[in-house]
């Protein structure tokens, strides 16, 4: 097995749910790709029709706000999905590479057509919304009642080093704050720390 066909393997495995014979028909759908940096995959004008894997590499989820300035809702790293379907598109929010990007990518009715026609797979696709929306809640708890610092000291234990892999103004998007007081902040706790 190549190391692209383990990668995808060893993330369906993990859920223990599927024998090797049905993994091996879930990967015979997949197809490998790769992107450039500032790549976008889905947008208002440009609608996917797959739902993405990331391998190795950064996506971003984002939006724009009503001045034009452009918003990141959330960042897609290695062994996290991107698009999810029909069902969980909406309108206004584009996913663009951040870097040079590795990906599996899935067509999205094929995906559905697994999901509806197999407990296995319907029971997977709960688990991983059932992550997505604790995870979506967390952050926004956390966005209104914690300061900057705390979801930025998150965001690293979550992501480690994905402040060397994203232009700053994309953390400070995320954080809901300017460039210039994210540059202010982190370079206090970097202060700090040492």
């Amino acid at each position: 097995m190549n190391s692209k066909k383990e990668f995808l393997f060893n993330y369906y495995q993990k859920y223990k749910a599927f024998s090797r014979e049905e993994i091996d028909t879930i990967l015979k759908h997949y197809e490998y790709i790769e992107v450039d940096k500032n790549q976008i995959l889905h947008s208002d004008a440009n609608l996917s029709k797959y739902t993405y894997l990331v391998i190795e590499g950064m996506l971003i989820n984002y939006t724009y706000d009503y001045n034009g300035n452009k918003i990141v809702l959330n960042f897609i790293p290695e062994k996290y999905w991107a698009g999810g379907g029909e069902k969980y598109n909406l309108k206004g929010v584009s996913i663009q590479s951040v870097e040079h990007t590795k990906l599996f990518r899935i067509k999205n009715e094929v995906l559905e057509s697994f999901y509806e026609s197999n407990e296995k797979y319907a029971f997977t696709e709960v688990q991983l919304v059932r992550n997505a929306f604790k995870s979506l809640k967390l952050r926004m708890l956390n966005s209104v009642s914690k300061p900057t610092i705390y979801n930025y000291e998150q965001l690293l234990l979550k992501f480690p080093g994905i402040d060397n892999r994203v232009p700053q103004k994309y953390i400070a998007s995320f954080l809901g704050v300017t460039p210039q007081f994210f540059s202010k902040m982190k370079t206090e706790y970097l202060q700090n720390k040492s």
